[in-house]
């Protein structure tokens, strides 16, 4: 097969040809006689080869010459490759993450104590209710806790300015933050990434934060977290654990709860937080086969001026709810609003 660069390449060939018989022999016809090419084609291969010098004018030699600089961009195929082979990774830590499994060691009953919306630098945090709680888990066997959001204020933006409204600064707040994740003794089992957490660099701060626990893993999620507890007796409970759920009713704060229940995936246990109410609701759902627990936690955030601007009475309890896990149960969750009385319930199973 003859390929268009030899074919391009000939016809240049027979213009140069054609102009250096004329040369030689003075004129198109003498040219024609001593080559044996006829004298038309002669005269066609000059007029060609001097319009192609017209449209190829000579390029002068430039006056300087610039060294030839290295590309500072890596060559494209390269940065595709890079990107593919980190959304396969992404891709497979999102995948471990979305219902991991938690290895539960302990075979007797456990408890985890869902902390509601801390709010820990908000002048209305209720601190006497939060040690106490704290006080319970740290010396109650076989309690671990969850964070469901909103450790601290963390204003931002337009919301900035209520920072002066409050008695304590941005650092303090982040120090809170620090002692109550890593030095205030729980054992924290997931830490939720709240709305007022994501505001600026908040969640940056928190995972940091989170990277310094210890040897203990500690799973900082972004909103929700997905997890099955499971036990050596290869009991299980599937719980789903938001800052939020979609839904909402002004006469029913378990209608986001319930709205997940019955339309998202199966868990045993639905919890949340966010709205600063709290309810408890324990349902058998015919539907799925399975008994499940709903929850919203309070939280410790009092004296709400946005609440009182809408009319709204605060409530006084709930600002945790600690439910308990027996392995011998698999499935039923008890829930309990009163700390106190559910720790000791808590000891009481473990003993017998």
């Amino acid at each position: 097969m003859v390929t268009p660069v030899k074919v391009k390449d000939e016809l240049e060939a027979k213009r140069r040809e054609a102009v250096l018989l004329i040369e030689e022999h003075g004129s198109p016809s003498k040219a024609a006689i001593a080559s044996g090419i006829p004298r038309q084609t002669i005269i066609s291969r000059v007029m060609a080869a001097q319009a192609h010098n017209r449209a190829e004018p000579a390029v002068p030699e430039p006056a300087i010459e610039l060294p030839t600089f290295p590309d500072e961009n890596l060559p494209i195929e390269q940065i595709i490759g890079y990107m593919s082979n980190s959304f396969v990774k992404r891709w497979e830590s999102h995948k471990a993450h979305t219902w991991f499994t938690v290895k539960v060691k302990d075979k007797k009953p456990i408890g985890i104590l869902w902390m509601g919306d801390p709010h820990l630098d908000d002048n209305g945090c209720n601190w006497p209710v939060l040690q106490k709680h704290i006080e319970i888990c740290n010396k109650t066997p076989g309690i671990w806790t969850s964070n469901i959001g909103d450790t601290t204020n963390n204003w931002s933006g337009r919301l900035v300015h209520l920072y002066s409204k409050q008695d304590t600064s941005l650092k303090t707040a982040q120090r809170l933050a620090a002692w109550f994740m890593l030095e205030a003794g729980l054992k924290w089992l997931v830490f939720l990434i709240g709305n007022h957490d994501a505001w600026g660099d908040g969640a940056g701060v928190l995972a940091q934060m989170a990277k310094r626990y210890g040897t203990q893993q500690l799973v900082c999620h972004d909103w929700e977290a997905r997890f099955i507890l499971e036990f050596p007796n290869a009991a299980q409970f599937r719980i789903h654990a938001a800052h939020n759920f979609k839904g909402h009713s002004q006469w029913n704060p378990m209608h986001g709860p319930m709205k997940a229940a019955m339309l998202g995936q199966e868990a045993h246990l639905l919890v949340c937080g966010d709205k600063h109410n709290w309810g408890v609701f324990r349902f058998e759902n015919a539907e799925r086969n399975l008994t499940q627990t709903l929850l919203r936690v309070r939280g410790y955030k009092f004296l709400d001026d946005h609440t009182r601007h809408l009319g709204i009475q605060e409530q006084q309890d709930g600002c945790s709810i600690l439910t308990i896990f027996d392995p011998s149960n698999p499935g039923s969750v008890l829930a309990f609003d009163d700390i106190e009385q559910g720790a000791e319930y808590l000891t009481w199973l473990r003993s017998k």
